[in-house]
């Protein structure tokens, strides 16, 4: 497996706090063989992609293509993203458009209709 793909799904669930337990049981396989996924020491299915991405509760397309720099890029283009500001704490936090990955959309919508 990609080892790009591997990482990201690593740093999703780290970024969801999920523990590996929790999303190994999500997948209904060991503790030690969802290690190998996130270590990229073995090929990942595109139906446990799809079912990653549920749990994760993000699009197949954002799994594959997160950045997590896109997050920390004080010059990114903020078309498609809200940034709102807490008064108590002045964290800021950024909500992202789900549409701004339209090239896997037709193709996510079909995996998951065939599941």
């Amino acid at each position: 497996m990609n080892k790009i793909v591997s990482k990201n799904i690593r740093t999703i669930r780290e970024m969801k706090n999920f523990t590996r337990d929790f999303v190994a049981g999500e997948l209904e396989m060991t503790y030690s063989g969802y290690g190998k996924i996130e270590r990229g020491e073995i090929d990942i299915s595109i139906t446990k992609i799809a079912r990653l991405a549920d749990i994760f509760g993000i699009s197949i397309s954002d799994l594959l293509f997160f950045d997590v720099s896109y997050f920390f890029n004080n010059d990114i283009d903020n078309k498609g993203v809200e940034e709102s500001e807490s008064i108590n704490s002045g964290v800021k936090t950024l909500k992202i458009d789900n549409n701004r990955f339209t090239g896997m959309d037709f193709h996510e919508k079909k995996i998951r209709n065939n599941m």
